[in-house]
């Protein structure tokens, strides 16, 4: 692995406990990194200490921003001196461009999760079509240089001759973005309450475009530390009937928009792409074939057995353990300090725990959580057969080779 690839992991690592809001001790970072603990110590003492890694209690530390940064900012960060050189012109529009964009997608989620709001459907199509212009910009001068995104009179290409420079004609997500692109400049017939149910699978698919994009240029989530539940954009809802529309807006408004939703409706059938469009169909087929529907019903004796939730799993009474709580409370009924994060995880590997995020030892929603009967089954495996443990810590060795 070269230095590079191992900057990244404690990179990752970092981003891992800032996510979690979990400590993490020097021994940890070196543990899942590669690094000796002093190289961890070292690169925090002078490089992150203060800024991005703060110290906590009882030898155990803190991260905090590194969500936010790239991978590349992180590499120029670690090898920063104190004579680093400086950020060329170049440099410091392409992180002022991402900036601006990463601001605009983020005030465009803010404004759409804001029910209060009458004209929030038209102010989220502006400036998600605003972040998409300012990021396609930084992405071809990063990949192309200057010339290619400003004229010699100072003034920008515009985004839909960004488009043509970045995303092949058919990709979806250059189609999503030009429709959202017709939107905006047709607010004032298209960008109604109404419409809110079919806009809405458009703009979570342009949502996930970005996030995606902005993952893999930059190295990170755009919204790293936040809620998943901005990114929720979808309503379901019947179609809305052009004669309200008519009698609510006029005549002009009512055909913009009925021949807006039969483009759309094609455009989605043709495409056939959540990179377009996000489909909230689901089909309800009484068949023998139960992979012809999203849901099957059963009847009879021969029917597949059924479920009745009654109510809500209270996450703090299934899995009530983070992880320091589940590694303190196995600790403890062992009577003896014998387990850390690094053999914590070890045992997670080697019986893959985790691959299921939801099961009856462990469940993942927002952090990993375990259950009393996943501590139980640790202590009584590590009580009752000698090498149980130890066969974990050797998989976990064997894992990273």
């Amino acid at each position: 692995m070269n230095r590079k690839d191992k900057r990244i992991l404690l990179l990752n690592f970092f981003r891992e406990q800032e996510n979690k809001a979990e400590r993490f001790t020097f021994q940890e970072a070196a543990d899942a990194t590669g690094y000796s603990p002093k190289s961890v110590a070292k690169y925090i003492s002078e490089k992150l200490k203060g800024t991005y890694i703060f110290k906590s209690d009882n030898n155990s530390w803190l991260s905090e921003g590194l969500s936010k940064i790239s991978n590349d900012d992180f590499i120029r960060l670690m090898s920063q001196s104190t004579s680093a050189r400086k950020l060329n012109p170049n440099q410091k529009m392409y992180q002022k461009l991402i900036k601006r964009s990463l601001d605009a997608f983020t005030l465009a989620l803010e404004i759409y999760n804001r029910p209060s709001l009458n004209n929030r459907v038209e102010a989220f199509t502006i400036m998600m079509v605003n972040a998409w212009e300012l990021f396609l910009k930084a992405e071809i001068l990063d990949a192309l240089g200057e010339d290619k995104v400003f004229y010699k009179n100072g003034k920008s290409i515009s985004i839909t001759d960004s488009l043509l420079l970045r995303l092949q004609n058919n990709d979806p997500v250059k189609l999503n973005i030009e429709t959202l692109i017709q939107l905006r400049d047709q607010a004032t017939h298209l960008l109604i309450p109404e419409l809110q149910p079919q806009l809405s699978r458009l703009f979570q698919a342009t949502v996930l475009n970005y996030q995606e994009r902005y993952r893999n240029q930059m190295g990170n989530s755009p919204l790293a530390g936040q809620s998943v539940g901005m990114l929720s954009l979808v309503i379901d809802g019947p179609e809305p009937e052009i004669g309200i529309i008519k009698e609510s807006y006029g005549d002009i408004t009512a055909l913009e928009v009925s021949n807006f939703l039969k483009q759309f409706k094609d455009a989605s059938k043709e495409i056939d792409s959540d990179k377009y469009s996000i489909s909230i169909d689901y089909k309800l087929a009484l068949t023998k074939k139960p992979s012809n529907s999203d849901l099957t019903l059963s009847v009879g004796d021969h029917g597949q057995q059924a479920i009745i939730i009654t109510q809500a799993k209270d996450l703090k009474k299934s899995h009530p353990h983070t992880t320091n709580e589940a590694i303190a409370k196995i600790n403890q009924s062992l009577g003896k300090c014998l387990i850390n994060r690094h053999s914590f995880q070890a045992i997670c590997y080697k019986h893959k725990i985790k691959k299921n995020n939801q099961s009856e030892y462990h469940d993942y929603t927002d952090v990993h959580r375990y259950s009393d009967k996943f501590v139980e089954w640790v202590v009584k495996n590590i009580s009752e057969q000698e090498q149980w443990l130890a066969s974990a810590l050797n998989s976990y060795k064997l894992r990273k080779k």
